[in-house]
């Protein structure tokens, strides 16, 4: 018996022309939908955005105008000074506070209390606290002045008077001789520091300094008396006192006078002070 045979074929031009044109109907479908998807779901976020911003800005707004203080918080300080910048913040607590109010407040804050660094006044925008905070500067020395009085110096080289000092800190003595002035310069900071390392090599009770003549005078416990003259060279003038005052204890009665003056010639003087 024959096979019968299906020589019906559609041509594969037909076949062709038949896919193009459905897949070019979908695809444009598709891409229509899928453009209008993006559109409508940008121009939601869009305008969720713009009314969210908006709102938002003019809530600020609305606060920043009539700002009131409900709350006073101060931190960085402990004990008297903590209680006086609540002291000077108080009047304006239930008030309105404006930013001016804040620079203003600042202001008499550093004024009145020089010993401060770092003072910072900020208003909490939504809960009404009024933040000030502030550090207390640490003294590289203490100073005692021609007429009596007791000042500081910091590391940035700030001279301050300071009635709130913690009287435990173990702060070296220096007095000085001549004018002092309010705002010293480095040069000055850094010869107070070089001068304060002598103290590993020589344990003084405090220092004497004349600011005119850039002198630099030792005393020590037991009532040696070190004058290493121009303040230069400190650190081997200090190595050859201690050398010298090593020998001269084992030798001499004391106390002892060591004089500096002659150094650059490789002199030094030691002589028994006078009782």
């Amino acid at each position: 018996m024959m096979k019968t045979r299906n020589y019906y074929r559609p041509s594969t031009v037909s076949l062709g022309k038949k896919k193009r044109v459905v897949r070019r109907k979908s695809g444009a479908r598709f891409l229509l939908k899928l453009f209008l998807f993006f559109f409508l779901a940008g121009g939601i976020v869009w305008g969720g955005w713009w009314v969210v911003s908006h709102g938002y800005q003019m809530f600020v707004q609305a606060r920043i105008s009539d700002w009131q203080v409900k709350q006073i918080v101060v931190s960085g300080v402990t004990g008297a000074l903590q209680d006086r910048l609540l002291a000077l913040a108080r009047p304006y607590e239930h008030k309105s506070f404006t930013i001016q109010d804040a620079i203003h407040l600042r202001a008499d804050i550093i004024k009145r209390y020089p010993m401060l660094k770092e003072v910072s006044v900020k208003r909490g925008m939504l809960n009404g606290k009024l933040s000030i905070s502030a550090s207390h500067r640490t003294p590289l020395a203490k100073f005692l002045l021609p007429e009596g009085n007791v000042k500081y110096i910091d590391a940035d080289s700030t001279v301050y008077v300071d009635p709130y000092q913690n009287s435990s800190l173990d702060i070296p003595l220096v007095e000085l001789e001549g004018t002092v002035p309010e705002k010293l310069g480095t040069e000055f900071v850094e010869l107070v520091e070089s001068t304060l390392k002598l103290k590993k090599e020589l344990p003084f009770s405090f220092l004497r300094m004349n600011l005119t003549r850039n002198t630099v005078k030792m005393y020590l416990p037991d009532g040696i008396e070190i004058d290493f003259g121009l303040a230069i060279q400190l650190k081997k003038k200090a190595a050859r006192a201690a050398q010298i005052l090593a020998l001269a204890r084992q030798k001499y009665p004391g106390p002892f006078v060591l004089k500096f003056q002659f150094f650059e010639s490789g002199k030094v003087f030691l002589t028994q002070k006078a009782h």
